[in-house]
């Protein structure tokens, strides 16, 4: 399950992380729902996209094949976003928001040697079984 930042400024988010993760938990309650089975999901992924002052993100998937049809995907809801300068979590920086989108996707594409990447974090410390495996060298 992928829910918004834990933290934030805008309340609706940080309470929806919270609603979202009570709702998988919930979920997997046999008693709640006698009739519906039950599930639970395994992960809950907090988006971190566009945060400076959040946790450091727990990984960052390689979107550099995907990214233009993300901008494609935001650009859905132009009405709500065309000729912006920030937007959500996405502070001023006197560029066109879709310019300042790409920068934040470079960013963190930087951490992880790719052209564009997107964070998220979890509040589960995450296994690694082959240290080897690990794709980011320290050099």
């Amino acid at each position: 399950m992928i829910a918004p930042a834990r933290q934030g400024r805008h309340p609706d988010h940080r309470v929806t992380s919270e609603l979202v993760r009570d709702a998988c938990f919930v979920a997997g309650l046999a008693k709640v729902a006698p009739d519906v089975p039950k599930h639970r999901p395994k992960k809950v992924l907090h988006c971190i996209s566009y945060r400076q002052d959040f946790e450091r993100p727990t990984f960052v998937v390689d979107i550099s094949d995907e990214f233009e049809q993300k901008l494609e995907a935001i650009r859905c809801f132009d009405s709500q976003f065309a000729g912006s300068t920030q937007a959500g979590e996405v502070h001023p920086t006197g560029e066109p928001l879709y310019d300042a989108l790409r920068h934040y996707a470079a960013y963190y594409g930087a951490m992880i040697r790719t052209r564009y990447g997107e964070p998220f974090f979890t509040t589960e410390t995450m296994r690694v079984d082959d240290v080897v495996a690990l794709e980011v060298s320290t050099f």
